[in-house]
């Protein structure tokens, strides 16, 4: 009797099509992570700018700030009175964002985008009006193509997030 060594042209098909079908899935399962890292930005910024217009409201005499990173990196909110410093959070954490890094590990990869002569600051009035804004800003994935357009009202300072892909 001998011994089958080996595999059959079936057996390697058959391995392959199934190691073809768990990579489509991975790939798949992946770009919905990317485009919940992108929404998670959106959501941490949207929240430190409501958190910065309350804050210049229970404290009008020191209004604060967000202070986008020159590097595209992130945000801190500051307050008037130390403009170069972030704030410290009730928690005792630093509110100064980096994408991909503590709080916003989620969003690693993001990038923040201003348009050519846009204002890196929102700053709020004493009593919540906007003194300072950009008029729009675009976060991207830059490996992904996913993007999202973030619009402030000059009035208000309210956010307004575009989704331009459709799994925005």
């Amino acid at each position: 009797m001998s011994v089958r060594r080996g595999t059959t042209l079936l057996e390697v098909l058959v391995t392959l099509l199934i190691i073809g079908v768990l990579a489509a899935l991975g790939v798949d399962l992946f770009s919905h992570y990317r485009a919940e890292s992108l929404q998670g930005a959106a959501r941490m910024l949207e929240q430190d700018v409501e958190w910065a217009r309350s804050a210049t409201l229970a404290n009008p005499d020191d209004p604060a700030s967000i202070l986008l990173l020159e590097d595209g990196t992130g945000w801190m909110v500051v307050r008037q009175s130390a403009p170069n410093t972030p704030v410290t959070a009730s928690d005792g954490t630093s509110m100064r964002r980096v994408l991909g890094e503590g709080m916003a590990a989620c969003a690693a990869g993001t990038r923040i985008s201003l348009p050519a002569g846009s204002t890196r600051s929102l700053e709020f009035e004493a009593y919540g009006g906007v003194r300072t804004s950009p008029n729009n800003l675009e976060m991207i994935l830059p490996d992904s193509g996913e993007t999202c357009l973030i619009i402030f009202d000059l009035g208000t300072g309210q956010m307004q997030v575009q989704w331009p892909n459709p799994e925005g």
